[in-house]
């Protein structure tokens, strides 16, 4: 059945084992009542035989689903490509006779619209389109063979247009006017005129703030703290130097009696102070040299004079077995 015609090129082993398997899928859907999916496969084994049997099966889907003008075309563009032969099989001449059986009953069945184009301007050229297809110019006014079902007819002129959705039964020539509408211009939107430029004002300038490494209230801090601490480790390091030399007598070998405990302690405690006194030193001097390296910002426009720190005072006591400072820095 799906011998090649002489009009093409023989198809492959392939080809043909292909087209066979897309026909029994076809006929298997189409007995499942899914004919759009069957319609499919019958287009892709038609396309590869070019044969009467995979044409008829084409055009009979394409009839089931309403096609009937694309139903009629795949008939007569079978007959084109394959005419017919004496040498034909016969599945080739039972096709045949079939597809004219049906072409014979489609042709009572399509519907047709005639389009009457009305309030169009002598001499303005009318585009006139069914479902976005466009209609010759010639053919305008005439009946035009469309498939039974829902239809959009739009026509339009430069200036003009006018659309309807019309229905159609099978076998049915209807004839529908369309009133062309002219558009609705929108209102011209006048432009604004450019006015003059306002002057344009330059932004103020903030004076860029610049870096001085001149002394600042960190730094006086610092230098309080150093010379308190140099003070304070001065005056107890001496008490303790002193509270030593007194035991030397007591402590022969550097071993103390039990008498001179207390002094010992003492002596010990007023040492302790010291090294705290000298290490807050060293901390405060570190303070005041680090400010100085790293700088602080001064505005060039407004410099500030950096505070005046008061000068350190202190004032030393001494009690029994203990010691002291008193000031501010």
């Amino acid at each position: 059945m799906l011998v090649a015609s002489v009009a093409h090129a023989e198809p492959t082993a392939v080809d043909r084992e292909t087209a066979r398997t897309l026909m029994d899928q076809g006929r298997a859907l189409e007995r499942k009542g899914d004919t759009a999916e069957a319609l499919k496969r019958f287009k892709a084994a038609d396309d590869i035989m070019h044969v009467p049997t995979t044409a008829l099966a084409v055009a009979k889907s394409q009839a089931a689903l309403g096609l009937l003008v694309e139903a009629r075309d795949t008939l007569a563009s079978s007959m084109r490509r394959t005419p017919e032969s004496p040498n034909d099989p016969q599945p080739f001449k039972d096709a045949r006779a079939e597809g004219d059986r049906l072409d014979a009953s489609l042709a009572g069945r399509v519907p047709g619209l005639t389009i009457v184009i009305k309030a169009a301007a002598e001499g303005e050229h009318t585009a006139l389109a069914i479902d976005g297809l466009d209609v010759p110019a010639a053919a305008i006014g005439l009946p035009r063979a469309v498939d039974p079902g829902h239809h959009l007819v739009v026509a339009k002129t430069a200036n003009a247009e006018a659309r309807q959705e019309v229905d159609v039964r099978e076998g049915e020539q209807k004839q529908i006017e369309l009133m062309l509408v002219a558009r609705s211009r929108p209102p011209a939107v006048e432009e604004p005129r450019p006015g003059p430029e306002p002057p344009t004002r330059e932004p103020p300038r903030m004076p860029s703030p610049s870096i001085s490494h001149g002394p600042n209230t960190v730094t006086w801090i610092g230098v309080g703290l150093a010379g308190a601490g140099i003070l304070v480790g001065s005056v107890t390091g001496i008490m303790a130097i002193s509270k030593g030399a007194g035991l030397a007598g007591e402590c022969e070998n550097h071993v103390c009696g039990p008498g001179a405990h207390s002094d010992l302690a003492s002596a010990y405690g007023v040492a302790t102070v010291s090294d705290a006194a000298f290490a807050a030193a060293g901390v405060g001097a570190v303070v005041a040299v680090v400010s100085l390296l790293v700088g602080h910002e001064s505005s060039a426009a407004a410099p500030v004079e950096p505070p005046v720190a008061p000068a350190p005072a202190a004032r030393l006591w001494l009690g029994f077995g203990a010691g002291g400072l008193r000031g501010t820095f």
